[in-house]
């Protein structure tokens, strides 16, 4: 880049490795790093933050670091079109702490926000930028090798994909959600409303559709979970799908691509694949598909709608504990979720032993 004069050393970084720093003494028009698009040269460029977690840390601790990331990704970090997302990225660090990562794709990076921090990933490195003293300074450059990326996409900007750093560090995606600069967070309130019957049918409609559309290969069993799928109990108005995959590495390579656009939304949580469908970009939530394979303990969810679904006065239980988190946590969706997990345990514990032999 003209008019620019590099000097580099080494320092430690939060992870207790060396990383290598450019001291970049450049003004404001060439600071600016823009991407170099092309489908057989991948770049994203991403604002954001990272922070490491244990497998175990407190939950508060990972929510926090969420929901903070979330409203300074929204306020501080400027992006000049109408359409932008948020993409995510995990790996683990050692056996039992993980690096996570969140950031909101931008088109070039003028002015990384402070405290923040900036990624480039493109054909074969990783460059982590952060702004000190008024200047992009690379705090890191590593080279990193692409397991899949998306190269049907369209628009090169809504390219997806997973690296491994050197030679084998993985880095999987985490997160894959459009956003419009101005959306409705009342949209995502907890809202309860009583049993339909046509949620049955809903799901049927769906499930056919979605097996056609990713492949008995890939779709080898489609269910029907959640309290829409418990006759009676009380729900949000959205319909929870449980799909069992070969392997997360064969279903993240074609579903993720599939699902990208501004109606769907891709995130790795409680280690499983979600994907969240939209009536329009940031509107009514209509479905949770959920994707894991044989064993994974997000399947012990059918013992516990079965057990609900034959033991009616755990059902009202049940309900009775939904409503009153629901009243307590409206605006809080996570919150909400975690309120429950003393229950949800309790009884799929039950429904479990209940059923071993």
């Amino acid at each position: 880049m003209g008019g620019r004069s590099l000097k580099y050393k080494f320092i430690k970084n939060d992870f207790n490795e060396l990383s290598f720093i450019s001291h970049c003494k450049i003004d404001c028009e060439t600071s600016v790093i823009m991407p170099k698009l092309s489908h057989e040269n991948p770049n994203i460029l991403l604002i954001g933050n990272q922070k490491v977690f244990a497998s175990n840390e407190n939950m508060e601790e990972l929510l926090n670091f969420y929901g903070n990331l979330f409203g300074r990704l929204k306020t501080d970090v400027k992006e000049s079109g109408v359409l932008s997302r948020y993409v995510g990225y995990q790996s683990p660090v050692n056996k039992v702490r993980y690096l996570h990562f969140l950031g909101r794709q931008v088109d070039k990076i003028e002015q990384i926000p402070r405290n923040m921090i900036a990624w480039e990933l493109n054909g074969d490195t990783k460059t982590v930028w952060q702004m000190q003293g008024g200047q992009n300074i690379i705090l890191s450059k590593e080279e990193i090798h692409w397991q899949w990326f998306d190269q049907a996409a369209t628009d090169l900007r809504t390219l997806t994909g997973e690296f491994t750093l050197g030679a084998n560090t993985p880095f999987w995606i985490s997160a894959n959600a459009y956003l419009r600069k101005e959306n409705d967070a009342s949209i995502d309130e907890i809202e309860l409303t009583d049993y339909d019957s046509s949620w049955p049918h809903r799901f049927e409609a769906f499930a056919n559709w979605l097996e056609e559309l990713i492949g008995p290969d890939l779709a080898c069993r489609v269910e029907h979970y959640g309290s829409t799928a418990i006759p009676g109990m009380p729900a949000k108005p959205i319909i929870d799908v449980l799909v069992e995959i070969p392997s997360f590495k064969k279903a993240k390579k074609r579903v993720i691509p599939l699902f990208n656009n501004k109606t769907w939304e891709y995130w790795w949580y409680a280690n499983h694949m979600i994907f969240v469908k939209r009536k329009e970009l940031m509107r009514q939530r209509t479905y949770h598909v959920h994707m894991a394979p044989r064993g994974h303990e997000a399947w012990n969810a059918l013992a516990f709608r079965d057990y609900l679904g034959s033991h009616p006065k755990e059902a009202l239980r049940y309900a009775a504990v939904k409503r009153k988190l629901a009243a307590k946590y409206r605006k809080d969706r996570e919150r909400y979720t975690i309120g429950k997990t003393e229950f949800v345990k309790k009884i799929t514990a039950k429904a479990l032993n209940s059923i071993t032999p």
